[in-house]
């Protein structure tokens, strides 16, 4: 496509300089604008304000549509509109490849655009770089080292976010809380090893019986949180059942020996008055009365006052 470059941005080549881009703004002021790209971008790091920093700085002198950043795993970013005509870069240095920068318009784009559009990638590789890393930094400390999900942190923000969203948009919210059941035998017959494993086993088997839009955390020890956001009750507890059926019909194998596990659920819906610590503790005291009913059962807590049957169910 007319317009295209694939030449890789940052330090694995040198930007040209202002003296050869023509049409432009003169030498001083088009080093001006470099200054002040540089500057501008180091007061964030966060990926999708760095790019959108940068696209509106350079397009007062290089006419844009859009940007697209793609990563190495496809994860993308947008900025304004794609059009017919792109330049795109492979931004990477000697060690670090951040991925696939494309800039969008309807009309070619000139060789001495592609040569400013180099530039100005160029000065983007630090900053970007530096948002990816703190990105990727922010959502190691927001996962749980063992399992992979979310860890306590992370299901405090998440909590707080979606009772917010909840009660704003006067939407239903639930909450489920899983309890592995008998765990200390499995440390105690098969050693602390087949326990981290079955932890493993465990959330697997819950995240895959969840939809896309369910979220799931360690909430600690062999215990998990699941949030079910815009979620009735009986939506919640068809969902808890899922996830019961999931674990118990699927063993895990340790030393060559099948391990069947069950899981216990108690699940609790967002009242008007609710914030995170009682619906945490409603739905805590769901998963008391499942375990010790039986154990391998899902207890639901209603919003209000009714038969005992259509309060706890298991």
């Amino acid at each position: 496509m007319p317009g295209t470059s694939t030449s890789s941005p940052g330090i694995s080549k040198p930007a040209r300089s202002a003296q050869v881009v023509h049409g432009f703004r003169a030498e001083n002021e088009f080093s001006d604008l470099q200054f002040k790209l540089t500057h501008q971008l180091q007061s964030t790091l966060d990926v999708h304000s760095t790019l959108e920093m940068f696209f509106n700085n350079i397009r007062g002198t290089i006419k844009l549509d859009g940007l697209l950043f793609e990563l190495e795993d496809n994860e993308q970013f947008n900025i304004g509109k794609k059009a017919n005509h792109r330049a795109q870069y492979n931004i990477k240095g000697q060690r670090a490849a951040l991925g696939t920068l494309t800039f969008f318009r309807k009309k070619h784009f000139l060789e001495g655009e592609l040569a400013a559009l180099e530039m100005f990638v160029s000065i983007l590789f630090y900053p970007l770089r530096n948002a990816l890393l703190y990105r990727e930094a922010l959502a190691s400390s927001l996962r749980d080292g063992l399992t992979g999900i979310g860890n306590r942190k992370a299901m405090d923000m998440a909590l707080t976010r979606e009772i917010k969203l909840a009660h704003r948009h006067k939407q239903s919210l639930c909450l489920l809380f899983i309890d592995i059941d008998h765990f200390k035998q499995v440390n105690d017959l098969y050693g602390h090893r087949a326990g981290d494993r079955l932890l493993q086993h465990s959330a697997n088997c819950i995240q895959s019986a969840l939809r896309d839009t369910d979220q799931i955390f360690r909430y600690g020890g062999e215990e998990f949180v699941v949030l079910l956001n815009n979620t009735d009750i009986k939506a919640a507890r068809l969902i808890a059942e899922r996830i019961r059926l999931n674990v118990a019909m699927t063993p895990l194998t340790v030393d060559k020996q099948e391990l069947s596990a069950t899981i216990s659920l108690g699940v609790a819906t967002l009242e008007s008055k609710d914030d995170g610590e009682s619906l945490l503790k409603r739905s805590d005291s769901a998963l008391y009365i499942a375990k010790n009913s039986g154990r391998n059962k899902v207890i639901c807590l209603g919003l209000k006052a009714a038969p005992e049957q259509d309060i706890q169910t298991g």
